[in-house]
C-alpha cells in the first residue's frame, strides 16, 4: 500500500490494502437484499457496515490527520449503525447520520487523492483503489438519500407504496451515478434534486478524471 502515517503498524500493513476494503464493499452491496430483507435483523447490516468502516480508515492511514478524522467518523457511524434505531429522530441520530455520509465521502477522496494523484505509477492496486472511491461515492450518495428520506419520506417519487428501505437508496444512488435514468424513482424536493444531480455530475467527472489521470501516466512512462 501506498507508504506514509502509521505505515508500520502490524494492524494497517495486515488489514489496510485496498482489496480487503474492495472485498467488504462489494460484499455488502451483494448481500444487501438480504440484509435489509423485513425478516432479518439489523445485526447483519451493522455488522457489514463494521468491517467496512475498520477496513476504510485503515486504507487511507497515509496522514495522520486523514487517519484521525476518517478513524473518528468511522466510530461514530459505527455507533449509529448499531444503536441509531434507539435514538429515534433525536438530534444525536443526526449527527451519526451525517457522520456516515461524512465517512465514506472522506473515503472517496482520500483513496482518490492518495492511489491515483499521488502516484507515478499504475499498479493493481491503483485500480483497486480506483473502484473504491468509486463504490464509496456511490455509498455516500445512498445513505445521504435515506438521510433524507428520514427528514421528508415524501422526497421522492416511487412507484409503489412499499416501504422505503436502504437496498432501495442503494438502487437509487448507483442508478443515478452512472446516469442510467430508468425513471421509476424521481425526485420531487429540492434537495432530491440537488443530490440526485451532483451525484450524477460527480459520476461522470470521476470517471472522466479517472482515466485522463491513467492515460497520462502511461503515456509519461512511454515517453521517459
Amino acid at each position: 500500500m501506498h507508504k506514509g502515517y502509521a505505515h508500520n503498524w502490524r494492524i494497517v500493513r495486515v488489514f489496510g490494502k485496498q482489496h480487503y476494503l474492495l472485498i467488504s464493499l462489494v460484499a455488502m452491496l451483494v448481500l444487501l437484499p438480504l440484509l435489509t430483507a423485513e425478516d432479518s435483523s439489523r445485526f447483519w447490516l451493522s455488522a457489514m457496515l463494521t468491517i467496512i468502516l475498520v477496513a476504510g480508515p485503515l486504507s487511507i492511514a497515509t496522514r495522520r490527520i486523514g487517519f484521525y478524522i476518517a478513524l473518528v467518523l468511522g466510530a461514530m457511524a459505527t455507533i449509529n449503525s448499531w444503536f441509531g434505531n434507539a435514538l429515534g429522530s433525536s438530534p444525536l441520530k443526526m449527527i451519526g447520520n451525517i457522520a456516515t455520509v461524512s465517512v465514506f465521502l472522506l473515503m472517496a477522496v482520500q483513496i482518490f487523492r492518495v492511489y491515483l494523484f499521488s502516484r507515478d505509477d499504475i499498479t493493481g492496486e491503483t485500480l483497486i483503489a480506483a473502484i473504491n472511491a468509486y463504490i464509496c461515492i456511490g455509498i455516500t450518495y445512498a445513505f445521504a438519500y435515506s438521510f433524507l428520506l428520514t427528514i421528508n419520506p415524501e422526497a421522492f417519487s416511487f412507484p409503489t407504496a412499499d416501504p422505503v428501505n436502504f437496498n432501495t437508496c442503494v438502487y437509487l444512488s448507483f442508478v443515478t451515478m452512472t446516469t442510467l435514468g430508468y425513471g421509476d424513482i424521481t425526485p420531487v424536493s429540492e434537495f432530491g434534486m440537488i443530490l440526485t444531480w451532483t451525484e450524477a455530475l460527480t459520476g461522470q467527472l470521476f470517471i472522466a478524471l479517472t482515466v485522463a489521470r491513467i492515460v497520462g501516466i502511461m503515456v509519461a512512462k512511454e515517453s521517459s
